[in-house]
């Protein structure tokens, strides 16, 4: 009888202390949201000029493959730049003109992510894409207008600016650098292009913490 005891208590205590040591063996989800800091550069239309661009970005999960980001994007460039015009008469073959091109523009944009191999991993790749909205303002090189009845041209800045709408796709790796996996670096390639016709490429290092 004393034997039968021991063999209920023994096993009530099997009972009780497995389940535990397998849920602290087995990985829990991480099914957090993430705040992110991202801080690059980005060429805008064929490389003409350099940009910075910045982001605040919130991305939370939604399963182990999927998640979005919403994000706040700041971006800032110029560059002086010198066109040799030249003109239609005998006397002058052209000059050169100096110019500044820049550009600037704040966006809200949201993506969709999509995990291949999983968002509860310690190193994370998504493909991302989705669209944005923002307010832009950009000078371009200058353009020459001829004057033919006085014969000397006029020279009118590229300059266009208001509300635009875009498209943008994007490549993202991410890796959780301690114990509990809470904090995040990683980087992130992305391509955007907008109705103005303005594209920018951008790579950008990306600090992340989730909540």
């Amino acid at each position: 009888m004393f034997n039968l005891y021991r063999i209920i208590a023994l096993a009530t205590l099997l009972g009780v202390a497995l389940p535990a040591l397998s849920q602290d063996a087995l990985p829990q989800p991480l099914n957090r949201a993430t705040w992110q800091l991202g801080l690059g550069t980005a060429g805008m239309g064929t490389g003409d000029y350099m940009c910075f661009k910045a982001h605040v970005e919130y991305a939370p999960l939604f399963g182990r493959y999927l998640g979005t980001g919403t994000r706040l994007a700041f971006v800032s460039g110029s560059r002086e730049s010198y066109n040799w015009l030249k003109y239609p008469t005998a006397t002058s073959n052209g000059i050169t003109v100096p110019f500044v091109m820049s550009y600037q523009a704040l966006n809200a944009e949201q993506e969709v992510y999509i995990y291949p191999f999983g968002n509860d991993q310690r190193v994370l790749f998504a493909l991302g894409g989705g669209g944005y909205l923002g307010y832009s303002n950009r000078y371009g090189a200058p353009e020459t207008r001829g004057d033919f009845t006085t014969g000397t041209p006029t020279v009118a800045l590229d300059h266009e600016r208001g509300l635009h709408v875009g498209y943008m796709f994007s490549l993202n790796f991410d890796v959780a650098v301690d114990e509990n996996q809470n904090w995040l670096i990683g980087g992130k390639a992305s391509f955007q292009n907008d109705t103005f016709g303005n594209s920018l490429a951008a790579l950008q290092l990306k600090l992340g913490r989730r909540f």
